[in-house]
């Protein structure tokens, strides 16, 4: 709770201003009850008057009670104003700082989180917190002021009555104390359950497509049961929590009631105390339960925003990724890579890249192949720094990778994978990805150098046609082309083509190996392969088998060998 309220140090004059609003907020609300009271033992019951100052009394009190009303009104909408600006305000900088936490952190983190887990910290975990600042603390001031100003309202109007009721003021604390104790339970219940759905949904849905095609509709609908019900179940042990708690407040209440009306019947009846001040001590009464049930529920905001926290702070001290050194230029001149004895594994236990020593260089296409799991895909993530290798070192033109500042040479290592991912925006913007230092004649040139500018104008609108969610009205030879004119708009000195080739049609892979091949004149371009047929012109070859590099040569060279290459072709020429 310390560290989250140091993010309302820069609106702390906001909140000073809130908390004066809700005390006077607090004096006012503890006037109705003296107003009523001294009409009634004042005027209305006071036989000493005459009549006419009887009715002026009375009126003048009951226009001062609407004046009070009015001013409550007035009051009211002040804090919720004020309250509710500083909470969204908050919330926006908590949620932005999150987001731009989540965006430095490492892809190992990623591929252990799944991508629902990280919304429900980013969208619920911070609304939460919202309340908070909103409903909570300003609220919390002022009910405490409250509950001070009636007990002494209370004491002042008889202390025998006050004695009388005190009874229930233990038993109030005792039920607060046991329904802190398990809402906080419950809650930290409903909070993993939710975030379960949320994760399975957000899984489930972007894999619709495989559902459907397998008809596991049915399946899938039952494991979705599953993980709903015990969300279900949750809810309803915080349900039995509020229903068990509430009404056992609101039966204190009335049996409060009922032993002042009691003991207070006694006392007026002998002279001790005024129908009129019996009046305020009950009013009293109901205006000291009245806080006292928004305390219980402010608390269960509190345990909504603990719980929240926790969450959202495990995210935050997350460790970011080593992003090398910002003082470095970031600029890489040749594009000569080399792995150097590198070691690397995803969960520090099984080894997927064992010794590697190899190099790439500008000038010359260089396939990378091997069979399913062999490490193709792994060596070339370690490329741009997404992931950090264990032991060895990888170096850019003769330096280590993280000597660099990782954010600048990352423009300059294009990669195009398998399933390219397309943001919501234009063709356009999907190129230049945003950056509008790069106008539409430079993405139609990139689109040219690539053999896609005819494509891109068949469409709707040509570069201005709208991609919806990754893409999906696109074809994948389409989503791989507008990759691969990002690569050239960036003018990406090292460019890795992941399986580009695997799911798309003759004419596409045409035009794919065409510009690849001109641009591998003066970048290095790496393929990763799968089907041999599309690296038999490469100007080198390396098989990787097993996690280490097997053989390396052209086509020709190492099926004369017949070593791990030659029964991959055996395998994919004769099958």
């Amino acid at each position: 709770m310390k560290r989250l309220l140091g993010y309302a140090k820069p609106y702390f004059w906001f909140f000073v201003l809130a908390i004066m609003i809700v005390l006077v907020a607090a004096v006012i609300d503890l006037l109705p009850p003296q107003i009523v009271r001294k009409a009634i033992d004042g005027y209305v019951n006071n036989s000493s008057l005459s009549f006419e100052q009887r009715i002026s009394g009375v009126s003048t009190m009951t226009f001062l009670l609407l004046g009070v009303v009015g001013l409550q009104f007035l009051l009211g909408y002040a804090s919720t104003y004020l309250t509710s600006f500083l909470g969204n305000k908050i919330v926006y900088d908590v949620r932005s700082e999150l987001y731009r936490k989540v965006l430095d952190l490492p892809m190992s983190f990623f591929d252990k989180n799944p991508s629902g887990r990280i919304n429900t910290r980013i969208v619920n975990d911070t609304q939460n917190i919202q309340e908070f600042f909103s409903s909570v603390i300003t609220s919390m001031v002022k009910d405490v002021f409250l509950l001070a100003g009636v007990i002494y309202f209370m004491l002042k109007i008889s202390t025998k009555l006050f004695v009388n009721v005190s009874f229930v003021f233990p038993i109030i604390v005792v039920a607060m104390v046991l329904f802190r104790y398990f809402d906080l339970k419950v809650y930290k219940e409903v909070r993993t359950n939710l975030a379960r759905v949320n994760a399975y949904l957000a899984e489930h849905i972007s894999g619709i497509s495989v559902i459907k095609l397998f008809l596991a509709e049915d399946y899938k609908s039952k494991e979705f049961d599953t993980v709903n019900k015990d969300l279900y179940k949750s809810l309803i042990n915080q349900l039995y929590v509020f229903g068990i708690f509430r009404p056992f407040i609101d039966f204190i209440h009335y049996f409060a009631l009922s032993t002042i009306i009691w003991f207070g019947s006694k006392y007026i009846m002998g002279g001790a105390i005024q129908f009129g001040e019996l009046y305020a001590f009950v009013a009293y009464v109901d205006t000291f339960m009245r806080p006292l049930g928004d305390i219980s529920e402010k608390y269960d905001i509190v345990q909504n925003t603990v719980a929240s926290c926790e969450k959202i702070f495990t995210l935050m001290d997350e460790k970011p990724e080593p992003l090398g050194d910002p003082k470095d230029n970031g600029e890489i001149l040749k594009g000569e890579l080399a792995f150097e004895n590198v070691w690397f594994s995803y969960d520090s236990e099984k080894w997927v890249l064992k010794d590697i020593n190899i190099s790439f260089r500008p000038g010359e296409l260089t396939a990378v192949v091997g069979e399913t799991g062999a490490g193709k895909t792994s060596l070339m993530n370690l490329v741009n720094g997404m992931y950090v290798p264990q032991k060895g070192e990888i170096l850019i033109d003769g330096k280590n990778m993280f000597e660099y500042d990782l954010r600048k040479i990352r423009k300059q290592i294009a990669a195009v994978p398998q399933d390219v991912i397309l943001f919501s925006g234009t063709i356009l913007d999907n190129i230049r990805l945003f950056y509008q230092e790069y106008d539409e004649q430079q993405v139609v040139e990139a689109l040219k150098k690539v053999y896609a500018y005819d494509i891109v104008q068949k469409l709707s609108e040509g570069i201005y046609t709208k991609i919806i969610e990754r893409g999906s009205t696109l074809s994948a030879g389409e989503r791989q082309l507008i990759a691969l004119a990002r690569a050239v708009l960036f003018d990406a000195r090292i460019l890795i083509l992941d399986e580009a080739t695997s799911n798309i049609d003759v004419d596409t892979e045409s035009r794919i190996e065409t510009a690849v091949r001109e641009l591998s004149k003066d970048k290095t371009v790496i393929m990763i392969a799968h089907r041999l047929s599309t690296v038999k012109g490469a100007d080198r070859i390396v098989v990787i088998h097993d996690g280490r590099v097997a053989e390396e040569g052209r086509h020709t060279d190492l099926l004369s060998r017949r070593g791990v290459y030659y029964k991959l072709y055996q395998i994919q020429f004769t099958s």
